[in-house]
C-alpha cells in the first residue's frame, strides 16, 4: 500500500512518499523541502506496521531532500524520530550531500536504531541491508 502526503502539484518533488518493501521495512522517499505535517500524513502507516512487527526499518531516500521548509517542521521531524525510534530496528539513508553522511553519523550516537547513509548509487546495498 502506497500512502502519499498531501502536496502542491507546482511543487517540485513536494510529496513525502512510502511503500511497503517488506512485511516490516517502509521505503520513505522525501522531498526536497519537509513540511510540518509531513509526519502526521505518514505516522498513520508507521504506527500501523510497528503495531502488526514491533520492530520495523526503514530505508529512506533522502538523495533529493534539500532541508525543512521552517523550523516549524524541523521540530515535527524531530519529534517524530524521539517518538519512535525504539521502534525501529534499522536505517539506511540514501543521501547525496556530505551533510547528510555527517548527520547520519551524529544520529547514530542518539538514537536508538542502527543507521547506515548509502550513495545513490549504493541503493540496491541499503535494499539488501534493510529486507535482509
Amino acid at each position: 500500500m502506497d500512502q502519499v502526503a498531501n502536496c502542491d502539484h507546482e511543487e517540485k518533488c513536494c510529496m513525502i512518499k512510502t511503500e511497503v518493501i517488506s512485511a516490516n521495512a517502509l521505503r520513505i522517499t522525501v522531498p526536497d523541502k519537509l513540511k510540518a505535517d509531513d509526519f502526521r500524513q505518514i505516522a498513520p502507516q508507521i504506527d500501523s506496521l510497528i503495531s502488526q512487527y514491533g520492530k520495523i526499518r526503514l530505508l529512506i531516500d533522502a538523495s533529493g531532500f534539500n532541508g525543512w521548509e521552517n523550523i516549524g517542521a524541523f521540530e515535527n521531524h524531530a519529534g517524530f524520530v524521539k517518538n519512535h525510534q525504539q521502534k525501529v530496528e534499522r536505517i539506511a539513508v540514501i543521501a547525496a550531500h556530505d551533510w547528510q553522511h555527517w548527520l547520519i553519523g551524529a544520529v547514530r550516537i542518539f538514537v536508538h536504531p542502527e543507521a547506515r547513509a548509502y550513495d545513490k548509487n549504493h541503493e540496491s546495498e541499503a535494499l539488501q541491508w534493510i529486507v535482509g
